[in-house]
């Protein structure tokens, strides 16, 4: 679904005052499921009129995260899980008191495939029957490794796949995929190294991002195992839209190659190029490249060198180069 008709379908049930206890909003947890999450919350804790309006204290509040009655749970500690302490310290005692504004209470579990098995017990009763005027919103980009009992007892929203690699990355990525000296073997290793220097850049951005959010959250210190936890976890997400990256390159050559038309081709930008590489290709080839691509982010996942990872895959694929 798009962002904005799930809106307001969520927007409709609340008005009725018919919302179900839980949302669960499947999407990149840090993109659009965070999103429609922000504008729900808004909608609760808008004080004007016409709802939500974005710039009242109440909505500034929710975008800053600032709003004593929504209680956020993210992964702690180096496991990286959401767990049944968190879960009944931080989100259940605190949404069985009263509310601070009168109003609604909500609880936002971001990434919520990170519950255990404990802690999604802990969780369910209250999901089963929350407080009045609360609302769980629970985010989440892998759905299939939640507790079933929890996806359940939410109405689950999927969301229409946008996920991007962020730019410059995007675009460095495209470039050396649509460079014409992937067809000869020591130009080919350059380009891994240009691939690998991409990955590097991330991994920095990535550990800058951590660091900003530890200055905008002061109550928590975290020691370096911890820090350095959270820098993987959100690397291996990056990597995610990296791989997405080139899985969606390789996609449009099987699709052009396979007879698909133009308007289905994702990097329409680079069609002409594609074009050229598919008439080179056979359908086999084509259809190899996709499983190569794949194992590619297999392999990365591993505790594999990606410089070397990305040198094997390169040389595997056919490129399509004259």
């Amino acid at each position: 679904m798009r962002l904005d008709d799930t809106f307001q379908m969520v927007k409709r049930a609340i008005d009725a005052g018919r919302p179900a206890q839980g949302y669960l909003i499947i999407g990149p947890v840090r993109g659009v499921a965070m999103d429609l999450a922000m504008r729900i919350l808004q909608l609760l804790f808008c004080r004007a009129e016409e709802k939500p309006c974005g710039t009242c204290e109440g909505c500034r509040h929710v975008a800053e995260r600032m709003e004593a009655d929504i209680h956020w749970i993210f992964p702690e500690k180096k496991s990286r899980i959401i767990s049944a302490d968190q879960i009944r310290e931080k989100l259940i005692y605190e949404v069985t008191q009263t509310s601070f504004s009168g109003g609604w209470k909500a609880g936002v579990l971001v990434g919520a495939d990170r519950l255990n098995e404990a802690s999604a017990n802990a969780f369910l009763k209250t999901l089963e029957e929350p407080p009045a005027k609360t609302l769980f919103l629970l985010l989440s980009d892998t759905p299939q490794q939640m507790l079933p009992t929890i996806v359940s007892r939410c109405q689950r929203i999927d969301l229409d796949d946008v996920r991007e690699l962020g730019e410059p990355w995007k675009s460095r990525v495209l470039e050396t995929l649509s460079s014409p000296l992937l067809g000869k073997p020591l130009e080919g290793l350059a380009m891994a190294n240009v691939l690998f220097s991409i990955l590097t850049d991330m991994k920095s951005k990535a550990e800058q991002l951590v660091k900003d959010e530890a200055k905008n959250d002061t109550a928590v210190e975290d020691d370096d195992d911890v820090f350095d936890a959270k820098v993987s976890a959100r690397y291996r997400e990056m990597r995610m839209d990296f791989s997405l990256t080139f899985l969606r390159w390789f996609r449009d050559l099987f699709v052009l190659k396979a007879g698909g038309g133009d308007a289905i081709v994702y990097n329409r930008a680079k069609l002409e190029v594609l074009r050229e590489r598919s008439a080179r290709l056979t359908l086999a080839q084509a259809i190899y490249n996709l499983s190569a691509v794949d194992e590619l982010a297999r392999q990365m996942e591993k505790s594999l060198s990606e410089e070397t990872v990305l040198a094997y895959a390169l040389d595997r694929i056919n490129h399509g180069v004259a």
